[in-house]
C-alpha cells in the first residue's frame, strides 16, 4: 500500500469514529430538527402563496421565511403576513 492509501484510510477511520461517538449526535439532532423546522416553514408558506394567489398575495420562499414560519408555525406566518401588507 502506498503511503497516500494509508493516510486516507486513517483521515476515514477518524472521521468515522467522530461520527459514531456521543459528542457529535447532539449537534447532529438539532441539525435535523432545524432541516424539518425549514421544511415545514416552505410547505406553510407554499400553501399560503396558494391560496393568495387568488388576491395577488406571495411571500417569498427563502430560508429566513421558511425558518419563520417553520419554528413559530402559525404565529410566525401571521407576522410575515402583516410584515408583508405593512411594506407594502
Amino acid at each position: 500500500m502506498t503511503t497516500g492509501w494509508i493516510i486516507a484510510l486513517i483521515i476515514i477511520g477518524i472521521l468515522l469514529l467522530i461520527t459514531a461517538s456521543k459528542s457529535v449526535t447532539g449537534p447532529i439532532r438539532w441539525l435535523g430538527f432545524g432541516v424539518m423546522q425549514l421544511v415545514i416553514g416552505a410547505i406553510l408558506l407554499f400553501f399560503t402563496n396558494l391560496v393568495g394567489e387568488l388576491a395577488s398575495f406571495h411571500i417569498p420562499i427563502n430560508p429566513v421565511t421558511a425558518l419563520l414560519a417553520g419554528f413559530l408555525r402559525l404565529p410566525g406566518l401571521a407576522a410575515l403576513i402583516v410584515i408583508k401588507l405593512w411594506v407594502m
